[in-house]
């Protein structure tokens, strides 16, 4: 922790008193209080990108973000060996609990605030790759490709192991649904909504998971770690956190109704704007996901866990599939 230390005190005007890692950023002791130092390995480009849409949300008086502490240089990060960082207070808070309907609710405000602030976001020009307008349909038809890949794979060895024949058995369902997801989309008002979102230019937080949420003992809401946010529609996000909150046993029409009220008190959906919601839901993102994690990026979780984690998914897909159906149906009884 000595080269953390060194880097701390050489760019900040604190002394440490201690060092902790944890997940990946540091909680650093001082005098003046606990600070949070997030460190990472970027490029240029890239970091320029999160650090500017901090900076965006910042200026624009959005109140659920950390604000970077300047250095001894008047910059609000750092340059390293590896990479960059930048420093920040540490709240003493926990993870927001998606369950909790009054946390679930301060979540979804906290979400259209952001999308709200960060519209007329410029993009760095050294960042790349990440304006996601109008890219649905061009980036699950690439999943859809890497889905065949996977079965390739399968059918290529010699002996299977027991993730491959459960994979294998429950393929041709999941795939059709990808498929079924691009022909929707491209049936839908999709590219025209996006030209209209795009005069927006909004960010897209990314990762909308319950950790990234920050709750504190007054309730005030923390939105942390920008590391993934791209350029795209707000539907984008929202779409992604009734995911996260309906996937698993939770599969309700009225949970997710219970989030669109909310997000919509901010940022009014429109009945096109739903329907592409349900686009994004439809495509079997956790199967393909396993799938990549087991087949290219060979996690070292150890087959039982993945198997334990696609038997989930399988069993999830059920009461998804169904929920989907019904959704699909709603639109087409108006």
């Amino acid at each position: 922790m000595e080269n953390i230390r060194s880097l701390v005190e050489h760019n900040y005007d604190f002394i440490v008193n201690d060092i902790e890692g944890i997940k990946n950023a540091y909680k650093i002791k001082t005098k003046d209080g606990d600070k949070c130092l997030k460190l990472s390995k970027y490029d240029a480009g890239q970091f320029k990108f999160i650090m500017e849409a901090i900076r965006h949300l910042i200026k624009n008086g959005y109140n659920s973000i950390l604000h970077p502490y300047c250095t001894r240089d008047g910059e609000d990060f750092i340059r390293y060996d590896s990479g960059y960082g930048y420093m920040c207070d540490w709240i003493e808070s926990r993870e927001a609990d998606f369950k909790n309907p009054v946390e679930l609710k301060l979540c979804v405000d906290a979400l259209s605030q952001l999308h709200y602030a960060s519209r007329g976001f410029v993009a760095p020009r050294e960042s790349r790759g990440r304006n996601y307008y109008g890219k649905w349909v061009k980036k699950f038809k690439k999943r859809c490709d890497e889905l065949l890949y996977f079965k390739a794979l399968i059918k290529s060895k010699d002996k299977l192991a027991e993730f491959d024949k459960c994979y294998l058995k429950y393929f041709d369902i999941h795939y059709r649904q990808g498929l079924k997801t691009i022909l929707d989309i491209e049936g839908s008002r999709y590219f025209e909504i996006m030209e209209d979102h795009k005069k927006l230019s909004s960010l897209c937080h990314h990762d909308s998971a319950n950790h990234n949420f920050l709750i504190t003992k007054d309730l005030n809401i923390y939105v942390i770690d920008f590391d993934y946010c791209v350029l795209d529609s707000h539907i984008h996000d929202l779409a992604s956190i009734i995911i996260r909150n309906l996937k698993y046993g939770h599969w309700s029409m009225y949970r997710m109704e219970f989030i669109l009220d909310i997000y919509s008190n901010k940022i009014v959906i429109n009945r096109d704007e739903r329907y592409l919601i349900f686009c994004f839901m439809e495509f079997p993102q956790d199967f393909w996901q396993i799938g990549l994690q087991y087949y290219v990026e060979k996690q070292s979780w150890g087959e039982d866990f993945f198997l334990k984690k696609l038997h989930r998914i399988v069993e999830d897909s059920k009461d998804r599939m169904e929920f989907i159906k019904e959704l699909e149906a709603s639109f087409v009884e108006g």
